[in-house]
């Protein structure tokens, strides 16, 4: 079975921090294990210094990854990783070619982090904002039942006793009126 591969790209961010790129190829599904990766610019013949993991078994067939680490001028370059396998279907080396990443075409990721970090900080800020109001107004709600009702009923005296107080004087009355 030929190696299905998988590539991975530089970042933005390892371009503009380190001013260094990382192209990555994971091949997998391979059989048998006996596989040769290299790496040359597009047009290039020279074979360039690359890193490659080992050949790991997966079910019945085999993975393998090999990465490619270029710097300054060489990130405006295309790249491409050469397959040696020998399949039961063919022979011949596989190419993967790998684009150059032109700072025009690529997405600058920062601008986007710097979004997200301003909307969480608003969330966050809302939120607490949510937390303050609803407390403050438990606590007006609170103080108004507490003057609605009245201080002295709440604490079991005056009104109750001023209630009885006239419930009584109007009976003495009544029992004069009647005498």
């Amino acid at each position: 079975m030929s190696p299905k591969p998988t590539v991975f790209l530089p970042s933005i961010a390892e371009r503009k921090i380190h001013n260094v790129g990382t192209y990555l190829c994971l091949l997998e599904d391979f059989f048998p294990d006996v596989i040769k990766i290299d790496w040359k610019e597009k047009d290039g013949k020279r074979i360039l210094t690359s890193q490659q993991g080992d050949t790991m078994k997966t079910n019945d067939t085999y993975m393998k990854f090999s990465w490619l680490t270029v710097t300054g001028a060489s990130l405006d370059k295309e790249h491409k990783c050469i397959v040696k396998h020998k399949s039961k279907k063919t022979g011949i080396d596989q190419e993967i070619l790998f684009p150059s990443i032109n700072k025009e075409l690529a997405i600058d990721s920062t601008k986007y982090e710097d979004a997200t970090l301003q909307l969480q900080l608003r969330n966050t800020s809302a939120y607490y904002t949510y937390v303050i109001l609803l407390l403050k107004s438990l606590v007006y709600s609170a103080i108004t039942a507490f003057y609605l009702l009245g201080g002295p009923v709440l604490c079991g005296n005056g009104i109750d006793l001023q209630i009885t107080e006239e419930t009584e004087t109007f009976t003495l009355q009544q029992e004069q009126m009647l005498s």
